[in-house]
């Protein structure tokens, strides 16, 4: 995993929310190796453009920013819990998904419930000085 990383982190430029949630994520295990700091600004960056406000979420991707996905909001939610950014935007992602529906498979699905539950308690989904923070 190192070796893939060292390799890429510099090229590497994510473009779909999930895909930048998950690299919050990760980084947040890492936070003092240079990849994890390259990829948490540029991650950061690239979610605050795919920021649709109002109503509040972020949009899947540049070329798709209108299409909003529960579940990979919720992953983005997890990111940024860990690495303890925008806590108003968790907020509003929460609040605008607890009432969305998509009227189709992924409202039924359970992964949408799932990270449902992982976006509003994170808990031991987070290093342990993050999760200290989250309550």
């Amino acid at each position: 995993m190192r070796t893939l990383i060292e390799r890429q982190y510099r090229t590497l430029d994510i473009d779909q929310d999930l895909g930048l949630g998950m690299m919050l994520w990760l980084c947040h295990f890492f936070p003092t190796e240079d990849w994890a700091r390259v990829q948490t600004e540029r991650s950061l960056a690239a979610l605050d453009r795919l920021w649709i406000d109002p109503p509040g979420y972020h949009g899947r991707a540049s070329y798709a920013p209108h299409v909003r996905i529960a579940f990979a909001n919720y992953g983005v939610s997890l990111g940024l819990q860990a690495v303890n950014q925008w806590p108003e935007r968790v907020d509003r992602l929460n609040t605008y998904f607890d009432v969305y529906r998509s009227n189709d498979e992924y409202d039924r699905e359970a992964i949408t419930h799932v990270m449902a539950c992982v976006s509003h308690l994170p808990g031991l989904f987070l290093n342990a000085e993050n999760r200290e923070r989250s309550g």
